[in-house]
């Protein structure tokens, strides 16, 4: 693997089915390391916090450390060409090592939301495509960025935007209701120092009101992200943020009301899609 990896983003709303996609992703294209956007979260006592509402917001841009993510996107992705460039005995051996820990403690459904059956019909795809017979052939690897605020409105200044990073992506959304059900069924989230539980009523407060406040420009550009249930499909946005459309271009959108199956398959054929587009460059 001695080609520039490509760089995926996979983003979405909380509980839109992010990681279902990411960790099968791995199973089509063993050759990926994914970084998470939730090991960005700023320690506890760094969270922004809602002023109107007394409580801490951890659905925003300000509470992650974007410099630090779209650093460990840049060396992430060097670090796959080096060993693709390095050529010693030990090679096959080092890459074996690196990306077989990215797979060491999948969510026990992972194996049921996408059957079997699909996924040897994608991998023959794949094959196919790149005209090779096993995947340890596939001629490129994977940086996988995975989080809900990657492709957000880009504040004027700020240097530290993920999307600039990807050569594509994909949004995976839901309708309200099927994203609050899924949002409040969980018990809450291990933090860098202890254990954060929604209190009542925050997805209604903070994770979705911050979801449209901070990917209006995504909206724009794809007014069927919001719903009936939102009251607010037809809104108009006056201005966009700087840069921010024309670099979410090449961004595709899935809803995860779809089948899973047929979000990884749009997900195969956009990174597929940039693989050739390298070859002709």
């Amino acid at each position: 693997m001695v080609s520039k990896p490509i760089i995926f983003g996979l983003a979405g709303s909380s509980c839109s089915g992010k990681t279902t996609i990411a960790l099968n992703l791995i199973k089509l294209f063993p050759h990926t390391v994914i970084v998470h956007q939730d090991d960005f979260y700023k320690p506890d006592s760094q969270i922004p916090l809602n002023k109107d509402l007394g409580i801490q917001d951890w659905d925003c841009p300000e509470a992650f450390d974007m410099s630090a993510m779209v650093q460990s996107i840049r060396s992430t992705s060097k670090g796959l060409q080096s060993i693709g460039a390095t050529n010693n005995d030990n090679k096959a051996e080092d890459a074996q090592s690196h990306f077989a820990s990215q797979w060491a403690n999948p969510p026990e459904d992972v194996d049921k939301m996408v059957d079997a059956s699909v996924l040897q019909s994608l991998k023959q795809q794949i094959l196919q495509s790149l005209h090779i017979d096993t995947q340890e052939n596939i001629p490129f690897s994977i940086v996988l960025v995975e989080g809900i605020l990657l492709f957000h409105d880009r504040v004027h200044g700020d240097d530290a935007y993920p999307a600039t990073e990807f050569d594509a992506g994909m949004f995976i959304y839901a309708e309200y209701q099927t994203l609050k059900s899924r949002r409040e069924a969980r018990a809450g989230y291990t933090t860098k120092e202890g254990f954060w539980a929604d209190p009542p009523g925050y997805f209604d407060s903070i994770v979705y009101p911050n979801f449209i406040k901070c990917h209006e420009s995504f909206i724009q550009r794809h007014p069927g992200i919001l719903d009936k249930y939102t009251g607010t499909t037809n809104k108009k946005y006056s201005s966009e943020p700087d840069g921010t459309m024309s670099e979410l271009a090449h961004i595709a959108v899935c809803s995860s009301d779809a089948p899973a199956a047929d979000i990884l398959s749009a997900c195969v054929y956009a990174i597929l899609d940039v693989w050739k587009m390298q070859q002709h460059e």
